[in-house]
């Protein structure tokens, strides 16, 4: 009876194990009878991460060669760690060289992991049938890699990718003299006419452009984002000039640019970023722009028939230094000589003594309806004054509606309680919504706040928010309150902010309109 037991539990194993078989055998078929586009819909529906790991430990799917319609290529789509870690017991040039082995490595690993996802993509057949959505390489790769660099570009081209991403700018400042950077001149010529034709989107980060005299455009280009690239002038004329349906154009970091002069209108245009590079002068005609972000190294600017032009964004480069005037000058003349008549929307990002300039400022905005100042503020200013050329702008956005101050978080005074009198100024008939957040007692804000309450006439609500959220001295990027519950605050002295707000600003009088968070 035992005997006759342990037979039949025998013949179940057996049964059991030939049925995983068979089940193993049927998932494979299974997976080859499916359509080449709902594999490819089951891929894209997952990160290109998790293509990479699936791929490594299916070989049955490695051997479909589907390609996943967007292949971005980063350090964290493989996992790959850049941190240094420098053994600062050893010497300077012993730190250099440890850190060009790792380079070295990583630089290594990440080659053979986006040559593995490729392989099987490479052949004539599969290219031919391959197309992506996106294509990007994002990792620090020096001037000895141009082989791989070339084979991913043809890659990209043959896969007829709508957006193609190149930026090799490393995560870390690169020394020694192991460091060579990649700075080649990259073969843009190979996007050139109808073998770019697919390409809409492009973004190029430290490399080297030069346009052969074959160069004739890439045909359906919208978007393009130049970041730390060497081009001169004439030749990013002529880039622009032929991409016709250009419609998006970011440059920073590029040099050597002096001066941008482009006669012939660019007539689909409607957003143009200028940030941190040698550009001094810039002159377009571009009757459909309607964003605008630059900085005050773009010193001179001519927009000419930018009728549209409804929202522009300046950031000060020299926010973080004292203030002298030759600052003053450029910014002074920067305002004045581009003159915003159209905008409606004004993001700054300023310092107090930037502000302090408005009052001498006779620009008008006439138009503005949003105005959106993340303010830096490093040390305790000795009086209230910058307030007065906040009321000066104010005064020259009449029909201003919507108000944003923020406060950066980098502030190194802690706060003291203080008698506080608003600061005098004129009626505002339009304004109707403030939000400030980091609000401190930081001379001149809480001034300002009970300016804009005792004046603005038609006031509806004031938040204000004793959190900082905005990154003036680290960063370029500009805070607003379409971002809370996204980006983490500054809670730093926090509970001595809001009690200083609710003893300035929480009276009965002011009750119905303001909100202390």
């Amino acid at each position: 009876m035992e005997k006759q037991s342990s037979q039949e539990l025998s013949i179940e194993n057996k049964s059991a194990g030939f049925s995983r078989v068979e089940k193993q055998k049927l998932a494979e078929i299974q997976l080859q009878l499916l359509p080449y586009d709902v594999l490819r819909d089951i891929l894209s529906r997952l990160s290109i991460k998790d293509v990479v790991r699936m791929s490594t430990l299916s070989r049955e799917w490695r051997q479909q060669q589907i390609c996943h319609p967007d292949l971005v290529f980063t350090k964290d789509t493989f996992g790959i760690s850049t941190d240094p870690d420098p053994d600062f017991t050893k010497t300077i040039n012993a730190i250099i060289r440890d850190t060009d082995t790792k380079r070295a490595s990583w630089t290594a690993e990440f080659i053979v992991n986006v040559d593995s996802v490729l392989r099987p993509l490479w052949s004539t057949s599969t290219t031919t049938t391959t197309t992506l959505d996106k294509f990007a390489i994002e990792f620090g790769l020096l001037r000895k890699h141009k082989y791989h660099i070339d084979r991913w570009v043809n890659f990209s081209i043959a896969s007829r990718a709508k957006y193609i991403a190149f930026d090799f700018t490393f995560d870390i400042d690169c020394v020694g003299p192991g460091c060579d950077q990649y700075k080649d001149v990259f073969p843009l010529c190979k996007l050139s006419g109808p073998s770019g034709s697919c390409v809409t989107s492009l973004v190029l980060g430290y490399v080297w452009l030069k346009l052969p005299p074959s160069f004739c455009g890439i045909t359906n280009l919208t978007k393009l984002t130049l970041k730390t690239v060497s081009i001169n002038g004439g030749d990013l004329q002529r880039l622009l000039l032929s991409c016709a349906l250009l419609e998006h154009i970011n440059i920073e970091w590029c040099s050597p640019l002096s001066s941008l002069r482009i006669g012939q209108e660019l007539c689909r245009l409607q957003y143009l970023r200028v940030r941190r590079s040698e550009l001094e002068m810039l002159e377009l005609h571009a009757p459909n722009l309607t964003k605008f972000e630059f900085d005050k190294d773009l010193a001179q600017i001519v927009l000419s028939d930018c009728l549209r032009l409804s929202e522009a964004t300046f950031l000060s480069n020299m926010r973080t230094q004292e203030f002298n005037d030759y600052d003053f000058d450029d910014l002074a003349f920067t305002f004045t000589e581009l003159a915003l008549p159209y905008v409606q929307k004004l993001f700054l990002l300023l310092n107090l003594d930037q502000v302090l300039r408005f009052s001498e400022n006779q620009t008008s905005f006439i138009n503005l309806r949003h105005l959106n100042m993340n303010l830096e503020i490093g040390w305790d200013p000795y009086d209230d004054s910058w307030a007065i050329g906040f009321i000066h702008l104010l005064q020259l956005s009449p029909l201003l509606e919507e108000l944003e101050l923020h406060v950066g978080r980098d502030r190194f005074c802690p706060p003291t309680m203080r008698m506080v009198t608003a600061v005098q100024g004129p009626l505002h008939h339009h304004l109707k919504s403030v939000h400030m957040s980091g609000f401190c007692d930081v001379l001149g804000l809480a001034e300002l706040a009970l300016y804009i309450l005792g004046n603005a006439t038609v006031l509806e609500r004031m938040v204000v928010d004793p959190v900082a959220y905005a990154e003036t001295l680290h960063t370029d990027d500009i805070y607003s309150v379409s971002k809370a519950g996204i980006i983490e605050g500054d809670h730093y002295h926090v509970d001595q902010n809001r009690m200083f707000a609710e003893q300035i600003l929480g009276s009965e009088e002011f009750r119905h309109i303001v909100t202390i968070l």
